[in-house]
Order: structure tokens, then sequence, then C-alpha cells
């Protein structure tokens, strides 16, 4: 199986659609998608605890809003986990673990996939992801070439 870890703000929201859900950078990552075989994880602070309440959120919620819904649910198969530190007597407190922890964790239950990339803008990753991350243009989002590297990575021999 191959993954894409989706982050939304600075990859598929930009500045251009004042970090909505921009449909031209959406209509990249369908492109990867539909080249590879590849299913979406999103990995984004959009994310919420289930996938159920995600899809919810990036669509009817969006929706109604009057904002661009994310317009292919179809393609998102889970959401990775909050990895969040708590200190006692403080929720949601952050203890700044790399989101690139989060997609390990991922990978670690999932053996089943084959080849992954990661779309982000942030650099949070590991070490032993580097060949598999893709950094965005935090204001402008994904570009042609960032989808061209995607492919590449994801259909590698």
């Amino acid at each position: 199986m191959k993954v894409i870890f989706l982050d939304f703000d600075g990859v598929i929201t930009t500045l251009k659609s004042e970090w909505h859900i921009d449909l031209e950078k959406c209509a990249i990552v369908k492109d990867i998608c539909d080249a590879t075989g590849a299913k979406i994880v999103i990995s984004s602070s959009w994310r919420r605890y289930s996938l159920e309440q995600t899809i919810k959120a990036i669509t009817d919620e969006e929706r109604a809003f009057s904002n661009p819904p994310f317009p292919i649910p179809e393609y998102v198969i889970d959401v990775t986990s909050r990895m969040y530190g708590f200190k006692h007597g403080e929720k949601e407190k952050h203890y700044g673990l790399q989101r690139g922890n989060e997609i390990e964790r991922w990978l670690s239950e999932h053996s089943e996939v084959t080849h992954y990339v990661i779309l982000d803008d942030d650099s949070d990753m590991l070490l032993c992801q580097k060949d598999n991350f893709i950094q965005t243009d935090a204001l402008a989002g994904i570009n042609e070439s960032d989808k061209e590297k995607a492919i590449e990575i994801l259909n590698k021999k």
C-alpha cells in the first residue's frame, strides 16, 4: 500500500486561498493519488480524534461555513494519532513532539505500507523520513515540482 501523509496548512490551504481549502492544490494531491494508487492519511492539525470526525470537519463543517469542502474524502483512509504530552493538571499542553513521531507511530502500526511520502510545510520530521519528505512552500502550498517528486518517491521500485 502507498500512503501520502497530508498536512493542510501550507500544502492545500494557502495565503492565496485565505487559509481555506484550495481546490487547485487538492487537484495536485488527487493527481498524485491517481498516478500512484496512493491513499491519504491526514497528519494535519486539521485532523480530529477519528477518521469519521475528521471527514465531517473537512467536508460538512467547511461547507456549513461557506468554505470549499475537501473535494476528495474518498481517498482518505486514516488520521495520525495526536501524540501530545500532558502535564498533571493541564489539559492539552503540547510538549512539542515532532509530527514525524506521529507518522512513525502510524507506520509502525501499518506494516502493509510499502511506499509513503510526507507533504508538509513544516520540517519537524525524523531523520529517517528525509527521503520521503517533501517540504512545501508555507505560503504558496504544493506545486507541480512537488507533485513530480511525490510521484517519483511513491512509484520507486
